[in-house]
């Protein structure tokens, strides 16, 4: 197996173990499309946190099947399969986080641009080079980045196929932050632990209040209240409130 999970914490960590380039073969896709869809359907999973080993966070497909999928004529199934792997990330009720360091290229900028919040090294980048290959994105992430950058800027970084560093893909919006290469993951774990920390109701609802929101912002107001008063029937609420009334620190029982 080329994808590890564990779960403490109320944290599922879930590893893609394939260096040195972590290439998403088929095999490895269908892995990850598994391995989500298992983990996030765990009642004491609140965060979900994806890494990967080595250098390179992922350099994309493995083009040594392009040549069997020309000949078969299955692009369409790869299509349907890739973009299973990006909704299994996408579809999950719990935050999700992943670590980018060195490469995030094609497949693998595509698999880093599905979790809500994307960490970025000081060294990363990041980039869509599929136009090389005489292709484009079709795991999902093209959809996706249009949802991130604009049509405009995914246009541009589309076409030309060029890498960005992590500071211009924060001023675009597909980093949600940067730290240090040095001490990147301590970091990124430390903050899966913040979050995780946190009451999992409300951590779930805040996810699909917004995810509701961008996707139909007409239709928020009722939806939106529903889950408010939802969340006013939860124990952490109550909890939150006492500890706050009573100076002390809230012991969130998740529920």
């Amino acid at each position: 197996m080329t994808v590890e999970f564990s779960i403490q914490n109320g944290i599922a960590k879930v590893i893609l173990d394939h260096p040195p380039l972590n290439i998403l073969s088929e095999k490895v896709k269908e892995e990850l499309t598994n391995t989500f869809r298992t983990i996030t359907d765990y009642s004491g999973v609140r965060v979900l946190l994806f890494v990967a080993k080595g250098d390179h966070f992922s350099c994309g497909a493995n083009l040594k099947e392009f040549p069997d999928r020309i000949a078969k004529k299955s692009a369409g199934e790869v299509w349907m399969r890739g973009h299973e792997m990006l909704a299994s990330v996408m579809n999950a009720p719990q935050p999700t986080i992943a670590y980018i360091q060195g490469n995030a290229l094609g497949g693998g900028a595509e698999l880093a641009s599905a979790f809500d919040i994307r960490i970025f090294s000081s060294t990363a980048q990041i980039g869509y080079p599929e136009v090389l290959r005489g292709v484009f994105p079709g795991n999902g992430g093209l959809e996706r980045l249009i949802s991130l950058v604009g049509a405009a800027k995914a246009m541009n970084l589309v076409l030309t196929g060029k890498p960005i560093s992590a500071g211009k893909a924060l001023q675009l919006g597909i980093a949600s932050e940067i730290v240090e290469r040095s001490n990147g993951l301590n970091k990124v774990e430390e903050f899966a632990q913040y979050i995780a920390n946190l009451p999992g109701a409300a951590l779930k609802a805040i996810k699909k209040a917004i995810n509701m929101y961008a996707d139909d912002s007409s239709a928020f107001m009722d939806k939106g209240k529903e889950l408010f008063y939802m969340l006013h029937e939860t124990e952490d609420v109550k909890e939150a409130v006492n500890a706050f009334l009573e100076k002390r620190k809230a012991s969130f029982v998740h529920k």
